[in-house]
Order: structure tokens, then C-alpha cells, then sequence
């Protein structure tokens, strides 16, 4: 009974300490790439009037809590992009972000599918582009729409000997996506001072699809573009 009162008395302390802070909107910040008063076009000694000194300092990249944040090396050190990182950790209605600031998750959470983001009304259909590839041994697959860019990691367990590049390419999207979504693990959220497309251009041989097509594709439908298969990014 003891522990039990105790882990409540901690837990109502931390919600107490989570509600002191300023709190900020998950949904609004996937749909706009702003975090309340962080953007993504925010220079150094803008950072620093937001938030303060960061915990962890480099030259060109700050680390605030879960909030990461890499600038320009050259005046007037301009931020090239910010991250939520390790995201498939949150969980909960709130989640502390900084010292500063809360995070209300508005529903989502570190266990959300690629088909859950797309589905929840963020974007217009084909506002939002999904990106996948072989990475390594995995499959790597980010969406991206406006901005914001959600990374995610699926282990390619689930395919057998092959290869993660050899069960691509002689998958169709249609046999992939279902199994693939299921098994994506949220893993960083990128917010950029520009729309934002593939993570690493040529690196990969990254596909693409349409955040319609990708929905339809993991729910198990099948449209004549989809039986065509997926495109290289132009």
C-alpha cells in the first residue's frame, strides 16, 4: 500500500512540475513546423532569449532537454534545423520538453504508425509525401509535409533472408506498405527553415508515394497508380 501511495504522490508531483511549465501544442507543431515560440528560422541569440542556455554546448548544435537544435557555423548563426529527438519515448497527455516548456501530445505518442500521422488530419492528402528505402539491414521511411520531417526505423526481421533492397524491389507497394506500417517505430522529428523532401538526396534510393496513396496502400487497398509501384523522387 506504501509504494503504491508513494508512486501516486510522485507521479501527481511530476504532473505539478509539468504544469508549470509553458505548455505546447504536438498537433500544432506538426502541422505548422513551429514549436509555440521556437522556429525553424530562428537565429542563435534568438534561441538563447526563448530558451535560455542550452544544457549541452557545441559550436553549432545546442541540446535542450529533448529539444536539439543544429545552427550555422558563420554568422549571424542562423539554425539549419531543430529535432525532437528519441520521439518514440513520449507518451502520456504531457511530456516535458525543457526546463521551459511542455509538450500537450494531443493524442499521439511514441508508438503512432505513419498511417496514424497521415490519417489525423495534419495536412491535405497530398500535401504530405512519404519517402522509404532500404538502409542498411532496415528500412528507413520518413514523411514529410511542409517543414516537418518524421523519421522512422522498421527492422526488416519480418522478411526472411532477403535482404531489406531485395524485398523492395521485388515487392510491390502494395504487398509492402501493409507490413511495413505496422512496424514502424517513430524514431526523431525534424523541423527545417524550408520544405523539406528526402533526408539524405542519392544516399538512398529512396521511393516515394503520396500521403493518399500510402494510406491506401497500408489499409490494404489497391489503386492503378499503386499497382504501377512507387517513384523515384524527381
Amino acid at each position: 500500500m506504501g509504494s503504491k501511495t508513494a508512486t501516486a504522490d510522485l507521479e501527481t508531483e511530476n504532473l505539478v512540475a509539468l504544469m508549470k511549465k509553458q505548455l505546447l501544442s504536438f498537433r500544432d507543431f506538426l502541422k505548422t513546423g513551429s514549436l509555440g515560440p521556437i522556429s525553424p528560422d530562428m537565429t542563435m541569440a534568438e534561441i538563447v532569449e526563448v530558451l535560455g542556455m542550452p544544457e549541452h554546448v557545441d559550436p553549432d548544435y545546442w541540446t535542450f532537454g529533448k529539444l536539439e537544435i543544429s545552427f550555422d557555423i558563420t554568422p549571424p548563426r542562423q539554425m539549419n534545423w531543430f529535432q525532437i529527438e528519441q520521439a518514440s519515448y513520449l507518451k502520456g497527455d504531457l511530456e516535458a520538453l525543457t526546463t521551459r516548456f511542455a509538450l500537450s501530445l494531443d493524442g499521439f505518442s511514441g508508438k503512432t504508425k505513419p498511417s496514424e500521422f497521415l490519417g489525423a488530419g495534419l495536412w491535405t492528402p497530398d500535401q504530405a509525401k512519404v519517402f522509404y528505402a532500404a538502409s542498411g539491414h532496415d528500412i528507413g521511411m520518413n514523411i514529410c509535409a511542409g517543414p516537418v520531417q518524421i523519421n522512422f526505423h522498421v527492422a526488416a526481421d519480418f522478411i526472411g533472408n532477403q535482404d531489406a533492397e531485395t524485398y523492395l524491389k521485388a515487392s510491390s507497394p502494395s504487398q509492402a506498405m501493409a507490413k511495413i506500417d505496422s512496424r514502424a517505430v517513430l524514431d526523431s522529428i525534424y523541423s527545417y527553415p524550408y520544405p523539406k523532401t528526402e533526408e539524405v538526396p542519392g544516399a538512398f534510393d529512396w521511393k516515394l508515394l503520396s500521403g493518399s496513396q500510402y494510406l491506401a496502400l497500408a489499409d490494404g487497398q489497391q489503386t492503378s497508380a499503386n499497382k504501377k509501384g512507387a517513384r523515384r523522387p524527381l
